[in-house]
């Protein structure tokens, strides 16, 4: 059998460090502890994968040059703006970075790989797949969707399935797939954006443009052009939490990866809340339970653990 994962993450970053092909940021935005659960097994190059999210988050994932994606979703996501439901395949193309967000909980089946492996099978992804979240996006049939679905099942179950075996009915599987998307979706898919979605993306990179600065809503309606009803409505019509919520969890998960990358430091909790300007760290360590679940300082002694440290 093929080299078999179980990974249970708690942390963004630990997930990130046992991730190929692509590198993922992902911002927790609902509150409770993050558990994402991956399963995978390498079928000779084509990684098969079944993963859980228990919590909302804002995904920006960037493919690594040559490698790409299949993407089976079973539950919600907004995929660069449009509003995808569950039973949908979703490619991310090499060297492409896309945003979504997650719904909570979020289910997916996914094979990653190399383009070359999935091309000399004679799957590639549509023709201008690159240009736009409309070529990438195809609805599965409700049979389609139960094939990958016991396919998942039998990879990972007692025993497994044998993997030249697993290997073909994947690839047919996505085959099959990939031609609905060519005699179905041969032009691009017309479907609006989600309302609000530019607004609200132009404030998720108004906040990133200000790692460590103190922002507030009205500065930023104020620097994009529009009133603060107007950004809150953005905001909360795609994330479902008010801009100042955002703003809050984007700081706190820059916390989160000091924390993380500074493991194996003195003093790694003080100076990360510094960093994104937390002067009160009685109040710092309140919004952080609330939104991880665990306070900055059961974080540090988990990794540490983690780390073997």
């Amino acid at each position: 059998m093929g080299d078999t994962f179980f990974f249970g993450f708690r942390d963004i970053d630990d997930l990130r460090e046992n991730l190929r092909g692509r590198n993922t940021a992902p911002v927790q935005i609902e509150p409770g502890q993050l558990h994402i659960r991956m399963r995978s097994r390498d079928l000779d190059g084509v990684i098969f994968s079944d993963v859980h999210v228990n919590r909302k988050v804002i995904d920006h994932t960037r493919m690594e040059p040559g490698w790409i994606s299949f993407v089976v979703n079973l539950s919600p996501a907004v995929f660069c703006g449009m509003d995808v439901a569950g039973g949908h395949l979703t490619m991310l193309a090499p060297g492409q970075a896309y945003r979504s967000v997650l719904a909570s909980p979020w289910h997916a089946i996914e094979m990653t790989g190399r383009l070359s492996v999935f091309s000399a099978e004679g799957l590639r992804p549509p023709h201008g797949s690159a240009t736009g979240p409309g070529r990438t996006t195809i609805p599965l049939t409700s049979t389609l969707i139960g094939v990958f679905k016991r396919l998942a099942a039998a990879a990972f179950e007692a025993g497994g399935a044998k993997d030249s075996w697993l290997r073909f009915a994947v690839l047919s599987a996505l085959g099959e797939a990939l031609g609905i998307g060519q005699s179905v979706r041969k032009d691009p898919d017309r479907r609006p954006l989600a309302s609000g979605y530019g607004l609200a993306q132009k404030v998720v990179r108004h906040i990133e443009n200000r790692f460590g600065q103190k922002v507030s809503v009205t500065d930023i309606a104020s620097e994009l052009g529009v009133t603060p009803r107007a950004l809150h409505y953005a905001v909360r019509s795609i994330f479902g939490i008010s801009p100042f919520e955002l703003i809050l969890a984007f700081r706190l998960g820059h916390v989160r990866k000091e924390l993380w990358d500074r493991r194996f430091h003195e003093h790694g909790i003080t100076r990360a809340a510094m960093t994104q300007d937390f002067g009160h760290l009685g109040r710092f360590s309140q919004q952080y339970r609330f939104l991880y679940g665990e306070l900055p300082s059961e974080t540090l002694d988990r990794i540490r653990r983690l780390a073997g440290t």
